[in-house]
């Protein structure tokens, strides 16, 4: 941001508005928006209060209502009936984009272009049936170059499973379905069940699936809760 010609690194103060703060956030592309406060009219020597996040503002929000959600009726209808996140098609609200999903025998050279293509940060991977197995995400992509595991592999001959399990843990076993990667929700789920789940610390998405099947009917992210509340 600038202002008399002086640019300055994007922060908010401790008096802005929550709105304010989260179209920050969304318009930035960034996870956190720093609050500082400077006791001096020119604001220098700012001091840092708290880093903002959308899981942040949104925890805020759901202790506000804790005890009268039900007296607001659109947070117990259910998220299908709503224009929030990518669906597949006949099944939510369309937002008119495809939602893009992988393979676990896809190539990483796929995952990597699929990201950049859809402009999403996470792709669910599936079975032949479309169900559930995982999920690959920019995360996982530091994860390779974090562990230098990227000076290993060719990109067109190392499949998605493959570069999960180069990711993991190495005194930790693999597993698809890990209850910190992928979390899930249904469609039938009120609109405050999903609104409380994104509000967990590291919860940035929910895969939305078919309940028994796990086939998956779409993805619903903290950015797309925002610009759905934020109108």
């Amino acid at each position: 941001m600038s202002k008399n010609g002086i640019t300055y690194a994007l922060r908010a103060g401790p008096y802005d508005s929550l709105k304010e703060v989260a179209l920050g956030i969304l318009q930035n592309k960034v996870a956190t928006i720093p609050i500082v406060h400077s006791s001096s009219q020119d604001g220098s020597f700012p001091q840092l209060l708290h880093l903002a996040s959308l899981s942040g503002i949104l925890k805020c929000i759901c202790r506000h209502f804790r005890h009268s959600s039900s007296s607001l009726p659109i947070l117990q209808h259910p998220i299908s009936e709503f224009p929030i996140g990518t669906w597949v098609p006949n099944i939510g609200e369309p937002n008119g984009r495809p939602l893009a999903m992988l393979r676990q025998n896809s190539s990483l050279a796929d995952a990597l272009s699929l990201l950049v293509q859809a402009e999403v940060s996470s792709i669910p991977i599936v079975d032949e049936n479309d169900s559930l197995l995982d999920i690959y995400s920019r995360s996982d992509i530091t994860a390779l170059a974090r562990d230098k595991a990227y000076t290993q592999i060719h990109l067109d001959e190392l499949s998605i499973h493959q570069t999960l399990q180069l990711g993991q843990d190495a005194n930790s076993p693999y597993g698809f379905l890990s209850g910190q990667r992928c979390q899930m929700c249904l469609r039938s789920d009120p609109l405050h069940k999903v609104i409380e789940r994104l509000a967990n610390p590291g919860v940035r998405r929910l895969v939305i699936v078919e309940a028994g099947s796990k086939r998956v009917e779409g993805i619903i992210s903290l950015s797309d809760v925002f610009r759905f509340l934020l109108g």
